[in-house]
């Protein structure tokens, strides 16, 4: 059997899915309140109404999730924590990567730094993630409480919410594509279901992680 490297603990296995799927269920629902032929498909939840109500329960506990990762004592948030101060770390051997990333997304492949345990495409994408799910809560909040807020807050807070929110999914149907379809790096799918990546994936990719951390969690 292959050799592999243990790439992601279970608490940023935990929090990556719980991210996700909350995404989903506040995509979906959200589709259905603002658009007028996709509330059909809201029959699935039980009206229109109710899809309401789970988006908002949904927004609530998307909200505490991050909260708490960032302010937590538990081993999900200190890694939460760690990723943070990582992608946001950005250095010379990450823009190398950056600016190659678009060949490496269409298949291709070209030399790049040796990379940290994220490299520089995953760091920007991270970055928009960050930057649009900011975006996606507050104006969401400034919506829900629309009475309270001044009216031209509420006027803008609906088109950048919708905008936000199309940039995530964007951003979700890349992310799939990489993380499943693409021939080279759909090899870190199993790194978020079991934690454990095949060991030549993770040095070609992730060489300088590799060196200082992975190597040490190698398994046959």
């Amino acid at each position: 059997m292959a050799k592999e490297v243990y790439r992601f603990s279970a608490g940023e296995r935990f929090v990556h899915w719980c991210h996700g799927i909350a995404f989903l269920l506040l995509l979906f629902t959200g589709l259905g309140v603002l658009v007028i032929a996709f509330q059909p498909a809201m029959n699935i939840f039980g009206g229109i109404q109710v899809s309401r109500n789970i988006h908002r329960v949904v927004a609530v506990l998307f909200t505490l999730g991050m909260l708490v990762g960032f302010i937590g004592k538990g081993q999900g948030a200190r890694q939460m924590r760690r990723w943070f101060k990582d992608v946001v770390n950005f250095r010379k051997a990450d823009l190398a990567h950056a600016k190659n990333f678009g060949i490496e997304f269409f298949g291709g492949h070209k030399p790049f730094p040796p990379q940290g345990k994220f490299n520089g495409g995953e760091k920007l994408n991270s970055m928009f993630t960050i930057l649009g799910t900011l975006g996606i809560v507050i104006s969401g909040y400034i919506m829900w409480f629309a009475s309270s807020m001044p009216a031209v807050v509420v006027q803008w807070a609906y088109p950048i919410h919708a905008a936000c929110a199309l940039f995530m999914a964007a951003l979700l149907i890349a992310h799939l594509y990489l993380g499943v379809l693409h021939p080279d790096s759909n090899q870190a799918l199993k790194g978020i279901f079991t934690g454990w990546v095949p060991a030549k994936f993770a040095y070609e990719h992730y060489e300088k992680w590799y060196n200082e951390e992975a190597k040490e969690t190698i398994r046959e």
